[in-house]
């Protein structure tokens, strides 16, 4: 598998709605296994990764973020 087809299926599985985007709500679903992730550490990454300002994040954004 190829490092974009990884990022896709990782982006694919944060984008629980399936609509391109992640919200912060998405990635913070995702992360609930982790019980050390806050929900100050999620949207800081949002905060990070959201280029264009709409608290959302596309797979452009993930892809830069996660390089």
């Amino acid at each position: 598998m190829s490092d974009i087809e990884s990022k896709r299926r990782d982006f694919d599985e944060i984008d629980a709605d399936h609509d391109g985007f992640f919200t912060a709500a998405e990635l913070a679903a995702s992360l609930q296994v982790n019980p050390r992730v806050s929900d100050e550490d999620v949207a800081a990454v949002v905060r990070i990764a959201d280029d264009d300002g709409d608290r959302r994040i596309d797979f452009e954004e993930y892809a830069k973020l996660v390089r």
